[in-house]
């Protein structure tokens, strides 16, 4: 026993001072020669070096400056590099796996047959490249540095890492788009890929922004910022659209906050200058925004100088809102439009009724045609309510160029407060107060001056408008109403006058057939109900006196006088040849009781001929006749 003692301590002495041997002559110039010596024997390569660095003071840390590995049997497998500073890890190797502490590589051009020169099982637990250089077709950069933590040589192509992956370069091309000033500190544990930073400059911009790409395909964009941008149609820019393209088709993508900073972009429809954007929680799949049932409220807000869409120019533009699955809330929205106008507003919009606190909107030129008036009646005919709190428009023009029903209207102006003009899907004013003027209008072809009206909603629920007031070129209309709306049969009364009314106005804003051309005297008081139609022809009452002036009847040269106003409702052959017939009409006498009317005998007087005409309907059977006594 005693002699085995012997032999161990000796052995341990000789390993002791062979050992010291060993690291003492590292640290000679025979240094350089033994490493070489060492790799030649333990490994197929022959190593080269310009010196080794060596401290006794770090005895398990060496470096060598513009080390050179040749592979014996394929002098291909050349690596070269500036420096090379390896610390090894005796405890941790004792199993059998290659570990090394630390290794730093200076001035270095990698390819991903390199890693296959490398000991199977060798295991780095922090790894420094520092300028290094890559070049593929999908990537490449030059004076790069890396640095990675516990990394280990593996099947795939770069190995594998737990920890820390760091990147810094000057210059980096992905995909044909080039990058610069590339910053990324990032970490892969358990799965997940969490990125504590990025930045760098791109083509389009500066980007900056942290993220996580979870297990699932699922990428957390926690904060991305876009600043300095300026966009134009290019091959860079198609080149970015495909990347994103097939990007978007891999992952999905949560963005909690994304940030346009000072971006300019000039596309086919699309112009903007100095726009400033924030929008967070946003959810995309396929590229596509979706909502989902526990997505939070999209907050957004925006401010451009400039933005202009198709036939519509802001400027000034600034908004901020919040979007859900079923709901818009504006807290502001202001802009300067097509450089004449304003418009500010806020509110809110769901699915079936839209609320506006505020609305102003000053010096605005509105044209919409026919399409787009008919998309408006669309989405105004969704909403089962309309509400409006404070609103004011001044000095703004309104067209509509429908050829069936045109309409002009110059210099509107509008004030009103807690308006309801849509309620349990109908139209009307439940609720509120309102004015309205013009400068002038030409409603279907009908001129007029200074159209006026004011109306409200009393707190018995009852509508007046008093009055409504037109000025044609030679007259003027006046009408009064109230129509009870609490009550269900909604009862109405109206009061009417004019002077000098033009004759078309019935037949071009009521669409009734009605060929006379003059002016008229007007005086009307009727009632009734409102609830529909039948109730409207079942109640209808009240008397209409009518004087008119200048009156001239369109009508065909074979007929007489006699058929001429027998005929008066039904709507003439436009291919025929029509004349002008002047004619001199006594006063007008209409009576209305619950629905039927009669006209009382009229005195008709034309070159062809004199006339009596009266006649009766009914409303409810929709049953009438004219009657007409020629003398």
């Amino acid at each position: 026993m005693r002699l085995l003692t012997k032999l161990l301590a000796s052995l341990l002495i000789v390993l002791v001072v062979t050992l010291a041997t060993f690291l003492t002559v590292l640290s000679t110039n025979f240094g350089l020669p033994m490493v070489k010596q060492a790799v030649r024997l333990l490994t197929p390569y022959e190593l080269s070096a310009t010196s080794l660095e060596y401290n006794l003071l770090a005895p398990l840390t060496l470096a060598l400056s513009d080390p050179q590995l040749t592979h014996n049997n394929d002098p291909q497998k050349h690596h070269a590099a500036h420096f090379i500073s390896l610390r090894l890890s005796p405890l941790a190797s004792l199993s059998g796996e290659m570990t090394l502490r630390s290794v730093v590589v200076r001035g270095l051009d990698i390819d991903e047959a390199m890693k296959s020169s490398l000991p199977p099982s060798l295991t780095i637990d922090h790894l420094a490249l520092d300028d290094v250089n890559y070049h593929s077709e999908a990537i490449s950069f030059a004076h790069a540095d890396i640095q990675i933590s516990d990394w280990k040589n593996s099947p795939s192509t770069w190995g594998a890492w737990q920890g820390k992956f760091q990147l810094s370069a000057p210059k980096i091309v992905i995909d044909g788009q080039t990058l610069t000033n590339l910053l990324l500190d990032s970490e892969y544990r358990d799965d997940a890929w969490e990125i504590w930073g990025l930045s760098l400059n791109s083509p389009f911009g500066n980007v900056t922004g942290s993220a996580t790409l979870q297990s699932n395909h699922l990428w957390v964009v926690h904060q991305l910022t876009l600043s300095d941008t300026r966009i134009e149609p290019s091959e860079s820019l198609q080149k970015l659209k495909k990347q994103w393209d097939t990007f978007s088709q891999h992952y999905d993508i949560n963005i909690k906050r994304l940030d346009l900073l000072d971006v300019s972009a000039a596309l086919t429809d699309i112009t903007v200058e100095h726009l400033n954007f924030s929008v967070q929680s946003v959810n995309l799949q396929n590229g596509e925004l979706v909502w989902t049932p526990n997505t939070a409220a999209s907050l957004l807000s925006f401010n451009a100088s400039l933005f202009n869409v198709g036939q519509w120019l802001f400027t000034d533009l600034l908004a901020d809102l919040s979007l859900s699955p079923t709901r818009v809330d504006v807290s502001a929205f202001s802009s300067k439009i097509n450089d004449e106008g304003f418009v500010s507003f806020s509110g809110k919009m769901d699915t079936s009724s839209l609320k506006l606190n505020t609305l102003t909107a000053n010096g605005l030129d509105i044209e919409l045609d026919t399409t787009m008036f008919a998309v408006l009646q669309q989405k105004w005919a969704a909403f089962d309510t309309v509400e409006l709190g404070q609103f004011s428009v001044k000095h703004t023009n309104i067209t509509l160029p429908d050829p069936a029903f045109p309409i002009q209207v110059i210099g509107l102006n509008l004030r009103g407060r807690d308006l309801i003009p849509r309620q349990h899907a109908q139209n009307g004013m439940w609720q509120g107060a309102l004015t309205a003027s013009a400068a002038a209008a030409s409603i279907n072809r009908i001129p007029v001056t200074a159209p006026y009206a004011n109306m409200h909603v009393d707190n018995k629920g009852e509508w007046h408008l008093d009055p409504l007031s037109v000025s044609f070129s030679q007259g003027q209309l006046s009408v009064k109403a109230r129509v009870q709306l609490l009550n269900p049969s909604h009862p109405w009364v109206t009061e009417i006058s004019g002077l000098r009314i033009p004759n078309e106005l019935y037949q071009r804003w009521l669409g009734v057939t009605l060929p006379l051309s003059g002016e008229h005297d007007v005086d009307a008081r009727l009632s009734g109900l409102g609830a529909d139609k039948d109730s409207f022809a079942y109640s209808l009452s009240g008397n209409v006196v009518a004087t008119p002036y200048r009156t001239e009847l369109t009508t065909r040269p074979e007929q007489s006088l006699s058929q001429s106003l027998l005929g008066i409702f039904v709507p003439l052959n436009e291919d025929g040849d029509n004349m002008r017939l002047p004619m001199t009409v006594e006063q007008v006498k209409l009576a209305a009781d619950r629905g039927r009317i009669s006209l009382a005998p009229v005195s008709v007087k034309a070159n062809t001929g004199n006339a009596s005409l009266s006649g009766s309907w009914d409303l409810v059977t929709k049953e009438g006749t004219l009657t007409n006594a020629s003398r």
